[in-house]
C-alpha cells in the first residue's frame, strides 16, 4: 500500500506541475495582451499606474496559483494539513512583498531610490516584528521536522510532561 501512496503522490505533483505550467503561460500571454494594449489606450502620464494596477493584478493571480501550487505538493509529499498551510502562507507573504517590491519600482522610476525604499522598509518591519518572525521561524522548523509526537514525555527546562493535542 506505501507504493501505491508513493504512485499517487507522484502522478499528483506531475498533474499539479502541468496544471501550473499552463496557468503560468496563460497569465504570461494575457500580462503580454494588456501591456500592448495599454500603450495605445493610456495617455503618457496615466500609463505608469496602468502597468501597476495590471502588476498588481497579474502579480496576486501568480502568487495565488504559486501558494495552491506549493499547498498540493506539500500535502502530497509530506500529507500533514498544518505543514501544508504554513508553506501557503509563507509563500503568500513573500509573493506580497515582491509585488509591492515592483509597484514601488514603477511609482519611484529609478532603481536605486526604489532599492532604498526596500531597504528601509525591510529595516523597520524586521526591528517591528523581530520577536514574531523569530517564533514563526521556530514554530515552522518545529512544524517542519516534527521532533515530537502525540504521546511522548519531554523534559523542557526541568520540567516533565507529556505531548498531549
Amino acid at each position: 500500500m506505501f507504493e501505491s501512496d508513493e504512485v499517487e503522490d507522484n502522478q499528483t505533483i506531475k498533474l499539479t506541475k502541468r496544471s501550473v505550467i499552463r496557468k503560468i503561460f496563460f497569465l504570461g500571454m494575457v500580462f503580454a495582451m494588456t501591456l500592448g494594449i495599454s500603450a495605445w489606450l493610456f495617455p503618457s502620464p496615466y500609463l505608469v499606474y496602468s502597468l501597476i494596477i495590471q502588476v498588481g493584478v497579474i502579480g496576486y493571480l501568480a502568487v495565488e496559483i504559486t501558494a495552491k501550487t506549493a499547498f498540493r505538493i506539500s500535502l502530497a509529499t509530506q500529507h500533514s494539513d498544518r505543514t501544508a498551510k504554513s508553506i501557503r502562507s509563507v509563500t503568500r507573504i513573500n509573493g506580497a512583498i515582491v509585488i509591492a517590491v515592483v509597484v514601488v519600482s514603477y511609482l519611484s522610476q529609478n532603481a536605486a531610490v526604489a532599492a532604498s525604499i526596500g531597504a528601509m522598509s525591510a529595516l523597520v518591519i524586521g526591528f517591528a516584528s523581530q520577536n514574531l518572525l523569530g517564533n514563526m521561524v521556530a514554530g515552522m522548523y518545529i512544524a517542519l521536522t516534527r521532533p515530537f509526537s502525540i504521546g511522548d514525555i519531554i523534559t523542557v527546562l526541568g520540567n516533565t510532561g507529556k505531548v498531549h493535542v
